[in-house]
């Protein structure tokens, strides 16, 4: 092994809250952007006690509702957004609200969760929901829009989305969710929160259920990985919280010159 194949991460330049939007712009380019959300402890759990908030502190929830802003749409699982309170987004000053997309196969959301009828809110849905279930939250003024056969397909919901003109596609989970869209190979970035704890339990990951096939062992490094990413920013604070950027390296960059 080469000497000098590490390096040392140490603290550059100091990132005011000005300065995040530009630090964490999405990439500008006509295609979707699907970009993750997420936190998790030291020792990977993406909840404590069912929720992911527990873990979170001032600077996350600062970067959380930066990449909100910057975003045209927000996708959560419906059963997240009911585990965590979720309400439709707000008007910023003159800017309209972000549309919010609950994603659910079932269908089977409370009574009590009226987030689903406000006027920016879709669910995203697929063919073979009940029946039942698409009555009753179709009368409670919800708009549903099938997405899928059998499941909510992240491939179909992110055309879905840009032909509504929504490309920068900021998904907030759950595990299961984020999951399925890098199974289906539209994850184009995570920006993940390290929480400086231990969460210990059994909670899930941060991405938990679907899998991707196990790759070439002898493709070089990080292309025999299942899902290669690469650190694009990296920040930090004195609560001792992470905040990482990492974006999905193409499989053209192994073969540059195709």
């Amino acid at each position: 092994m080469d000497d000098g194949f590490m390096f040392l991460m140490q603290k550059a330049t100091d990132v005011t809250a000005d300065d995040l939007p530009r630090v964490l712009a999405f990439p500008d380019r006509i295609a979707p952007t699907v970009r993750a959300m997420m936190i998790a402890s030291v020792d990977g759990s993406a909840t404590i006690g069912r929720r992911s908030g527990m873990l979170g502190g001032d600077g996350d929830h600062l970067v959380f509702h930066t990449v909100r802003r910057l975003a045209d749409v927000i996708v959560v699982g419906a059963q997240t957004a009911v585990d965590e309170g979720y309400g439709p987004a707000v008007p910023d000053g003159d800017t309209p609200p972000t549309p919010l997309v609950l994603t659910s196969r079932t269908l089977a959301l409370p009574d009590d969760f009226t987030t689903v009828a406000a006027p920016n809110v879709l669910i995203a849905t697929c063919t073979a929901a009940p029946a039942d279930a698409r009555r009753r939250l179709t009368a409670a003024g919800a708009t549903v829009v099938d997405c899928g056969t059998d499941d909510v397909d992240p491939v179909v919901l992110v055309a879905e989305l840009a032909s509504r003109g929504l490309t920068r596609i900021d998904l907030e989970g759950g595990p299961r969710l984020l999951a399925a869209f890098a199974a289906a190979g539209v994850l184009d970035q995570l920006v993940l929160t390290v929480s400086p704890t231990l969460a210990l339990g059994d909670a899930p990951r941060i991405a938990h259920g679907a899998a991707t096939p196990i790759r070439d062992q002898d493709l070089a490094l990080p292309f025999r990985l299942p899902y290669p990413m690469r650190a694009t920013t990296v920040l930090g604070d004195h609560e001792g919280f992470l905040y990482q950027l990492w974006e999905a390296v193409p499989d053209s960059d192994a073969n540059p010159g195709r």
